[in-house]
């Protein structure tokens, strides 16, 4: 039977929603319902074909969110890593510990990386070199441990009496003059539409849900915000290229300055990892992303290079943002694009072809020079152009170039950032990356918690018996 009514209604069965409903259980919060329209992870396959086509991408929505379908890399610094330093408080570092503690419990096959010294070739006098490089406490439990976690914390929640339906899609957002009352579902394989009434209702939809949460906030008045967003490119080559990085830390962070000011940094390494397609089909945009197992190799490796985007370089990042990515996509019938690094860097610096046949095949050919605006693809130049300085053989003729990547394309919602509920809708949590504040796993956790704990306060509050009325 369909559920009606429920405590917390949980949108979106990723990290977010899965650590937000073990903080309400903790609390002793019952009736908890947590609806994905995607599939269970047992379902979840992304088909090993040249195209990109799924009506629903099982790599970004269903049971254990795209975070399940990850590189499965957790950053164990609320303050370091992305953006992290504006969204949490150094007393937010205790809440990483239980993150921590509940990935190994259900993927005990990790690997901890502790912050390592800056390697060779970057370790000049500070200020001096082009390059800065930067490291944090990290646990990696590869693309396959973090699957196994997905599915075994989603079971884990459901036998202590979470009801997760799978396959049903949240239509619309009930808000009434009290605030969040639940939402108006609809069960794709029934063909079923009912209303789950709540006390409480907290989205976690990821980047996936993002048009439509940007719709149900909008008809209701909220104000979204724009800020700054990410697009790149990941550049896929050899082990061997990338080694001297990877042995020093494994998810190594390289930051630099273009000359037009533009931030660049790396971001998500693989080591022996593959490329991968996102199908953000909501807003018609093909992305790439990098993916590494514990358990196999591709010989490759690869990692992402991004700019920031901000106000000062355009009025609204974000949308500048998908129109490059759709642009890029335009321009290969709706692919990614890839492109040998003999070809996208012709006047650069070269090594010999190394033997690099690209793991992403379901991209297209294409000239990215001639879609990237001058100052992003010079800022990606030049950071390619330093990173080969320091390690010639990632400048091999075959290393291949992919686009576009994107991140933080979500606007902003309004939220207190010490409980994450909606500044303008009273009962309205949004955590994760539905809230357009961060792009990780653990920085979605770490949200999730938050808001479940405040949620559980706000539970207790409204159950009080009033206090007598003075004499």
């Amino acid at each position: 039977m369909n559920p009606s009514t429920c405590s917390v209604l949980i949108i979106g069965a990723g990290p977010a929603g899965q650590f937000c409903a073990d903080q309400l259980l903790q609390a002793g919060i019952d009736n908890i319902v947590i609806v994905d329209k995607g599939k269970d992870m047992t379902g979840r396959v992304c088909p090993e074909s040249p195209s990109c086509e799924c009506p629903l991408c099982d790599v970004l929505e269903g049971d254990g969110g795209a975070g399940s379908f990850s590189d499965g890399k957790i950053t164990l610094s609320a303050t370091r890593g992305t953006h992290g330093q504006t969204l949490f408080r150094p007393d937010d570092e205790s809440l990483l510990g239980l993150i921590d503690e509940t990935i190994r419990r259900f993927a005990p096959a990790g690997i901890t990386y502790p912050p390592a010294p800056t390697p060779t070739g970057l370790d000049g006098p500070a200020g001096t070199a082009p390059l800065r490089f930067d490291s944090y406490p990290l646990l990696h439990v590869g693309s396959d441990g973090i699957r196994a976690f997905g599915q075994r914390y989603s079971r884990h929640l459901q036998n202590a009496g979470v009801t997760l339906l799978t396959g049903v899609e949240a239509c619309e957002l009930v808000i009434d003059d009290d605030g969040a009352a639940g939402a108006v579902v609809y069960d794709r394989r029934r063909r079923a539409r009912w209303t789950i009434a709540a006390r409480a209702v907290c989205v976690a939809t990821g980047l996936a849900g993002t048009p439509w949460l940007e719709h149900q906030l909008r008809t209701v008045g909220v104000g979204l915000a724009t800020g700054p967003a990410d697009i790149g490119i990941r550049l896929e080559t050899t082990v061997a290229a990338l080694e001297p990085f990877i042995s020093a830390f494994y998810d190594f962070k390289v930051a630099y300055t273009a000359p037009s000011g533009l931030a660049v940094r790396s971001f998500c390494v693989n080591g022996d990892g593959y490329v991968v397609n996102e199908y953000h089909r909501a807003l018609g945009i093909r992305g790439v992303n990098g993916h590494s197992f514990l358990d196999r190799a591709s010989g490759l490796s690869n990692l992402a290079i991004l700019a920031t985007l901000d106000e000062t370089v355009t009025a609204d990042p974000k949308a500048q943002v998908r129109t490059l990515a759709a642009t890029i996509n335009a321009a290969a019938g709706g692919y990614p694009i890839r492109q040998r690094f003999a070809e996208f860097l012709p006047e650069g610096p070269s090594a010999p072809a190394a033997g690099v046949v690209p793991s992403n095949q379901k991209t297209r050919p294409g000239r990215l020079q001639e879609l990237l605006p001058a100052t992003l693809y010079a800022a990606f130049a030049s950071y390619i152009s330093a990173l080969a300085a320091v390690l010639p053989p990632v400048a091999a003729a075959d290393t291949v170039i992919y686009a576009p990547e994107i991140k933080y394309y979500n606007y902003q919602v309004p939220v207190d950032r010490d409980t994450w509920e909606s500044s303008d809708v009273a009962g309205l949590y949004v955590v994760g990356n539905a809230a357009g504040y961060t792009a990780s796993l653990s920085a979605a956790a770490l949200t999730g918690i938050i808001a479940g704990r405040a949620i559980a306060a706000r539970g207790r509050r409204r159950a009080a018996p009033p206090r007598p009325a003075a004499v």
